[in-house]
């Protein structure tokens, strides 16, 4: 048994007073979960809004001196009730709500309007389960231009949390300039899960959600795709990347810095051990050849043919310049002796598509430009997987087997991807033949 685990419960975990009580009896089923980190409700259903979402409404309805925020803030006050209620508790929810007005009246910032979701929802938890409550602004830091003071953030929260030996903190925000509340974007209950994890030297980091598991294919392109029991760091950094938004990116690298692991487990399972998350994979740890196909459609392939490329200096650079000038991204440089390609996925490319096809003209003087707006691009993702013998091979048979034309391949440098690219309308068919040929065999 862990000595000491930092719990974060997401926004649909805390949505209704029977997910709270889920979450209680998780609570109580370890002693080991001494600090536990809540969001603000989140939906109860698909058309539902999330509190954060009504309470950046309601201020901006407030700053347009709209009357109808006081529509959206009853809405606000029953979505607590109706929680309160179904607890059974006596908390005094007029109170909060009153300095929450208040506030508004007073001019606070958006950020401090929208922090009262986690403040308020962190309150009526830690009154239900009897444990004290901490505000993340005596815990969490921001210097003045907006980024965090990890230092003071870190010897901050051990100092303040070493007096508790049980505590209930909200997520998502922090105090800046001492009287100012700064959020985190969104997904910032999960760093500050992560942030109190380090603080307090856990064992491990949970993550609670109602999220399905891991897989190790989209469930809705593979049928019954395997659930990924542990991965690396660096993998799920390589899924976060591809689309798949288990975990906020900055928490895997807070954590993977000191090496204290994240387990993703879902509220609904609890008996489920979920996904383990650390430096290594178990010695005693089943893995397949990949532990995960992974891609999203709908990328820019810009292919760009020059003669003397080769021995020509500051080609590339000058291309690279004219998109980030453009504030656009260049996921991926494929180069060959005459010509190049970048791919990008950005809608400003698309809504200066011409423009910048010019300015590429204009630069380097390119004997023929092409652009195909339908790549998709699939990763085979597995520490160590480019090592192993035979695996292009493979790869390259699993898609000639379905008839499929690849239009780029790339491997990362660090062994722990292969990326295709396919044209849309064989990106479904791609993901298929690569679990079976990676995944099932």
């Amino acid at each position: 048994m862990s000595n000491l685990i930092v719990s974060k419960f997401g926004g649909n975990s805390v949505a209704t007073a029977e997910s709270i009580k889920k979450a209680a009896e998780i609570i109580k089923s370890d002693p080991a979960r001494r600090y536990i980190v809540i969001s603000a409700p989140g939906r109860r259903s698909h058309e539902d809004i999330k509190v954060t979402d009504m309470l950046f409404m309601c201020h901006a309805m407030f700053s347009n001196k709209e009357k109808s925020y006081d529509d959206m803030a009853k809405k606000i006050a029953d979505r607590y009730q109706e929680i309160v209620d179904g607890l059974g508790i006596n908390f005094d929810l007029e109170a909060e709500l009153s300095d929450f007005k208040k506030s508004l009246v007073l001019g606070r910032n958006a950020d401090y309007s929208v922090s009262r979701g986690e403040y308020v929802m962190a309150k009526i938890f830690a009154q239900y389960i009897g444990w004290p409550f901490v505000d993340a602004a005596d815990l969490i830091y921001f210097k003045t231009d907006g980024t965090l003071d990890e230092d003071r953030t870190l010897k901050e929260a051990a100092e303040v949390l070493s007096k508790y030996e049980h505590a209930v903190i909200p997520g998502f925000y922090g105090s800046i300039g001492g009287i100012n509340i700064k959020l985190f974007s969104r997904g910032g209950a999960d760093i500050t899960g992560a942030i109190l994890a380090r603080a307090l030297n856990a064992d491990f980091c949970e993550k609670w959600s109602e999220a399905t598991q891991i897989f190790s294919a989209d469930p809705t392109i593979v049928e019954n795709p395997e659930i990924i029991r542990n991965i690396t760091y660096q993998e799920l950094r390589e899924l976060t990347y591809m689309g798949i938004n288990v975990i906020d990116e900055d928490v895997i690298f807070l954590l993977q810095q000191v090496k204290i692991p994240i387990r993703i487990r879902n509220i609904n399972y609890p008996d489920d051990i979920g996904t383990f998350v650390s430096d290594e994979i178990p010695g005693d740890a089943a893995r397949n050849i990949a532990a995960c196909i992974a891609g999203l459609r709908h990328y820019r392939f810009i292919h760009i043919e020059k003669f003397g490329l080769n021995k020509t200096k500051g080609i590339g650079m000058k291309v690279f310049q004219i998109f980030t000038n453009r504030n656009i991204s260049c996921e991926h440089y494929i180069s060959g002796i005459y010509n190049f390609a970048i791919v990008v996925k950005n809608p400003m490319f698309d809504l200066k598509r011409n423009e910048i096809l010019q300015e590429i003209r204009d630069a380097i003087h390119p004997e023929s430009i092409n652009v195909e707006s339908d790549l998709s691009l699939i990763a085979i993702i597995g520490k160590g997987m480019g090592t192993v013998k035979g695996i292009f091979a493979r790869v390259f048979d699993a898609i000639a087997a379905v008839d499929v034309k690849v239009r780029m391949i790339n491997q990362g440098a660090d062994d722990l991807n292969i990326i295709i690219g396919v044209h849309d309308k064989d990106f479904d068919t791609t993901v298929r033949a690569l679990y079976n040929a990676m995944i099932l065999n």
